[in-house]
C-alpha cells in the first residue's frame, strides 16, 4: 500500500514538473507584435522566453523578429524592476519573483519585503477591527470588556502608525542597508 501511494505521489509530480516546463508561448503569439510581447513578459517579471519562441514561431511566414521581442523585454523588465514595483508587489500581497539583474536585485528585495510587512500589517488591522466591533455589539460591558476594547483600538493606531511608517520608508529611495 505504502509502495502504492509513493509510485502514485511520485507520478503526479513527474505530471506536474512535465507540464510546469512547457512554454508559455503559443502558436496565437507568433502572430503578435514581437516587441510588444517581449514588454508584456518583462513587465510580469517572467524569465526571457526568446528561445521559446523561436522554437514555437520558427516555422511562421514571415519570419518572427527575435531582436525585437528581446527589445521590448528588456525594455519591460526595467519597468519590472523598479524599487517602487517591488513595494508594490509586495503590498499587494504578491509572490517574490524576481529576475532583477544583480545591480537592481538587493534594492528590489529589500522594497519587496517592506510591502509585504505593509500587507501583513493591514491584514492585522482588519482582524482587529473585527474584534474592536465585536466588543463593541451589545449593550453593558463589564470592565474587562472595556478594557479589552480599549486595549484593540490602541493596538489598531499603532498598527496604522506602523503602515504609515513603512509606507514613506517603501516609497523612499533610500538605500536602507
Amino acid at each position: 500500500m505504502k509502495s502504492n501511494l509513493s509510485l502514485t505521489s511520485l507520478s503526479l509530480l513527474s505530471a506536474f514538473l512535465l507540464c510546469s516546463c512547457s512554454t508559455v508561448i503559443s502558436r496565437d503569439d507568433c502572430r503578435k507584435d514581437m516587441k510588444a510581447l517581449g514588454l508584456e513578459h518583462g513587465r510580469k517579471g517572467l524569465n526571457n522566453f526568446t528561445d521559446d519562441v523561436r522554437s514555437t514561431c520558427s516555422k511562421n511566414e514571415p519570419p518572427i523578429n527575435l531582436e525585437a521581442y528581446a527589445a521590448g523585454f528588456n525594455m519591460g523588465w526595467s519597468t519590472y524592476c523598479t524599487p517602487f514595483n517591488g513595494f508594490d508587489m509586495g503590498r499587494k500581497g504578491d509572490v517574490y519573483r524576481s529576475f532583477c539583474p544583480p545591480e537592481k536585485e538587493d534594492l528590489f528585495h529589500e522594497k519587496f519585503l517592506i510591502g509585504k510587512k505593509v500587507y501583513e500589517k493591514k491584514d492585522q488591522v482588519l482582524d482587529t477591527e473585527e474584534k474592536i466591533k465585536d466588543l463593541s455589539a451589545g449593550g453593558d460591558k463589564d470592565a474587562a470588556t472595556k478594557d479589552e476594547l480599549k486595549k484593540n483600538q490602541d493596538d489598531l493606531l499603532v498598527l496604522k502608525r506602523e503602515i504609515q511608517a513603512l509606507e514613506q520608508k517603501g516609497m523612499s529611495l533610500i538605500h536602507t542597508n
